[in-house]
């Protein structure tokens, strides 16, 4: 069985469910046997309407392949099993300047790129890392969790900041490494430095605290707005220190870069292979996006492929990450 949580967040990081805590801790213990729970979070420019029907699509493409996975386990996907049964929560946070998507003030949304990822950390900081120890202190005393946590875009700084936040917790951190049994992170084309995982970046402290944490990275040649609009806009910033490249067009750097040669390539057929290459991956979409630009025409846009991410191949490669 599983169920779907919408939490709705305003921009400073409150959570405005005023029963989520309850919620929660009723669902951390029995009758729920939950053995999963997916946290979700989408990136900018993202209405409550449109990311809710996000989630919708998102949810059930990524069941579809999940599901038969489970069906077949242990043998083939031995994270999971039979007794699969996962809560999903999918965090809206206010990613626009108006919620009305007929407001003239959205017009301007392009200039809100630093306001908005501003805010992305910040619902992470505050709103990611309380649902975490909500959830974390509430399943005390129960078998361990796989807790699964999917961005995209500014959604990756939002787990991220989360993340981060709770290793700045010794006492959550702690329990946190006992409750988890394993952590599985996928970043969809992190709107991102491309150090901000690596020592002394901005989410530095994530891989090293969590020694269960097994983490994926998407990166994509089309994506436009990660590959010509994001080091732009970072210029504007760093005007000392040059264009700042993406995550998710680049891939990581620092102690965490990964050559080329090493990365996963994700074609669009066959199905990709279980990723099995410890705790880091990256997984580079291009030759997807690329099979799959006709189609869907997006490759002539401002952002090229940036949200091409409801595609079967892409649910197909989550599904034995998560399952392998």
């Amino acid at each position: 069985m599983t169920h779907f949580l919408t939490i709705p967040i305003n921009e400073d990081g409150i959570i405005f469910d005023p029963n989520i805590d309850g919620e929660i801790k009723a669902a951390a213990v029995p009758p729920f046997q939950f053995t999963d729970v997916f946290i979700y979070s989408h990136g900018w420019w993202n209405t409550a309407s449109s990311a809710a029907s996000e989630y919708n699509v998102f949810s059930i493409g990524f069941s579809k392949s999940l599901l038969p996975l489970i069906a077949s386990a242990p043998t083939q996907v031995p994270r999971v099993t039979p007794a699969f049964s996962a809560l999903s929560m999918g965090i809206h946070w206010p990613s626009m300047i108006s919620e009305n998507q007929d407001s003239v003030s959205n017009f301007f949304e392009a200039t809100s790129f630093f306001t908005m990822q501003s805010r992305a950390d910040t619902v992470g900081a505050n709103a990611g890392y309380a649902l975490l120890r909500l959830l974390i202190e509430a399943r005390q005393g129960q078998p361990p969790l796989r807790v699964n946590m999917i961005g995209h875009s500014f959604g990756c700084r939002v787990v991220c900041s989360a993340l981060e936040s709770l290793v700045g917790d010794a006492a959550t951190l702690s329990l946190a490494n006992a409750v988890i049994a394993e952590l599985n992170v996928v970043l969809l084309q992190g709107a991102m430095d491309t150090g901000s995982l690596a020592v002394g970046g901005q989410y530095g402290d994530v891989l090293p605290k969590f020694p269960n944490l097994r983490l994926l990275v998407t990166v994509s040649q089309n994506d436009k707005a990660l590959g010509t609009w994001y080091p732009i806009a970072q210029n504007l910033a760093h005007l000392f220190h040059g264009p700042v490249p993406a995550l998710g067009f680049a891939g990581p750097s620092g102690n965490l870069a990964i050559p080329m040669s090493d990365r996963l390539s994700l074609q669009a057929f066959p199905a990709p292979v279980p990723v099995q290459q410890g705790q880091f991956a990256v997984v580079d979409l291009t030759p997807l996006h690329i099979a799959h630009a006709e189609a869907w025409g997006d490759t002539g846009g401002w952002a090229g492929q940036h949200s091409d991410i409801n595609l079967p191949e892409i649910y197909e490669l989550l599904a034995r990450f998560f399952g392998n």
